[in-house]
């Protein structure tokens, strides 16, 4: 089923822009591909250390990037993307106003090591 119709998409400067889904996709073949992309993105930051919003499968995160030589480490605390649906657990929860995301009863957090060659990726772990 993931084969059976091209995901096509807009990738500039490291960032998925667009999605063009083929219309009768089953939703959870094209979520997998939406998180496949998700991988794949990455920031050509022109620091050492840089924050920077990106838009992908988990909502509208931003994300540190850290340049370690030809290792590029992606980070994120989930509690602060937004846009993000939270259909991931059966624990149906709402998030507090003014609560610090260390004092959440769920917290996730994001963790990639992208390799660039090149200045081409390489490799994506996350």
């Amino acid at each position: 089923v993931l084969e059976q119709h091209p995901l096509h998409f807009s990738f500039h400067d490291g960032k998925v822009l667009k999605l063009c889904p083929v219309r009768n996709e089953q939703t959870w073949a094209l979520n997998i591909k939406r998180g496949i992309l998700s991988v794949l993105q990455t920031s050509q930051a022109s620091t050492a250390s840089a924050v920077v919003e990106e838009v992908d499968v988990l909502g509208i995160c931003p994300t540190r990037y850290q340049q370690k030589g030809p290792i590029l480490m992606k980070t994120r605390d989930l509690n602060l993307c937004s846009h993000r649906y939270s259909g991931f657990t059966s624990v149906q929860s709402v998030v507090l106003p003014h609560v610090p995301s260390e004092q959440r009863i769920l917290s996730s957090k994001l963790e990639c090591v992208q390799s660039i060659k090149d200045g081409v990726l390489s490799e994506a772990k996350c």
